[in-house]
């Protein structure tokens, strides 16, 4: 059974079943094809290879995988967090395979994943980010309302940009302040959305008319003239350029204010349980990087102020 075959099968279960991104399919391609490349320079040393011949679905062994994770580490010297990337797609692939019934075990499910440094996320300060920062314009312009409310959405909703490029004007519960979102893997959940972002939806509506973008219920919230929704780059750069312009010399960036979002709710005691749905994660792990960042926070304040510290 060729190998190539079943990754491709997987890719479109990925794409059609789960509903996962281009950009992530792609992303589990490019290291599924890494693992194969290998497999092809590894020659006699790899199980089931032949150097002169594609990789059958044999060579896909508990062996080889180790053997390129090794290679990775020793020989590439990638770092922990991009071997992880790689590996976390062997074992994807590999749990696919089983739940297939194409194997019977997980070649990849026991290959130790690297240990990552530990790396504090980038985020605003609570006065970074206070409303005093965020003046009203007069006579905006359509970007600058776009990014004010998109604003909204990431720092107040903890929305993922592209979760904000998906949604339709539907999804927003003005009565109930509260916003449906579809994240990834298409799950849907609950959020609630902010005062400010409310108050600016009709001026919004108003410029997008303008602008010849008509807004219908089941359209979407940013869209362009072509209708369909503004690309990605052009709902970073309105953030970039919103930050940049309150005088924030970071990374500006919508990551930068979803963290920011989760970073302040538990600063300000909501449980981690909460904070955990409200960004979508799957894992509470995944959100505890956060805790992480308010322990290093209070570290910080104890060294500086403590006389004993």
């Amino acid at each position: 059974m060729d190998l190539s075959e079943q990754i491709q099968h997987f890719l479109t279960y990925l794409e059609v079943q789960r509903h996962f991104s281009p950009r992530t399919v792609d992303t589990y391609r490019k290291s599924l094809d890494k693992f194969t490349e290998h497999l092809g320079n590894s020659g006699g040393s790899a199980e089931g290879t032949a150097k002169s011949s594609a990789p059958a679905l044999e060579a896909f062994t508990e062996t080889n995988v180790k053997s390129f994770v090794w290679n990775m580490k020793i020989k590439q010297g990638l770092a922990p967090t991009s071997i992880c990337e790689h590996l976390a797609a062997l074992k994807s692939f590999g749990k696919y395979l089983v739940r297939s019934k194409v194997l019977s075990t997980n070649p990849a499910g026991n290959v130790p994943m690297p240990k990552r440094p530990k790396r504090l996320v980038n985020f605003m300060s609570q006065k970074d980010l206070a409303e005093e920062k965020f003046p009203e314009l007069e006579n905006p312009t359509l970007p600058q309302l776009r990014a004010r409310l998109l604003l909204e959405l990431i720092y107040g909703s903890g929305l993922r940009i592209s979760e904000c490029q998906g949604l339709c004007w539907n999804q927003i519960q003005e009565k109930e302040h509260l916003v449906r979102v579809i994240g990834k893997g298409n799950k849907e959940r609950i959020v609630p959305v902010t005062e400010s972002m409310l108050a600016r939806i009709d001026e919004f509506k108003e410029k997008q008319r303008e602008a010849g973008h008509l807004p219908s219920p089941t359209g979407y919230v940013f869209l362009s003239q072509d209708g369909k929704p503004f690309g990605l780059r052009t709902l970073r750069n309105d953030i970039h350029d919103l930050l940049r312009d309150i005088g924030w010399e970071g990374k500006a960036s919508p990551h930068v204010l979803r963290h920011s979002f989760a970073t302040h709710l538990l600063e300000n005691g909501a449980e981690i349980m909460s904070v955990k749905e409200m960004l979508g994660h799957e894992s509470i792990s995944t959100t505890q990087v956060y805790t992480h960042v308010s322990a290093e926070r209070l570290r910080e304040a104890f060294k500086k102020t403590h006389p004993r510290a």
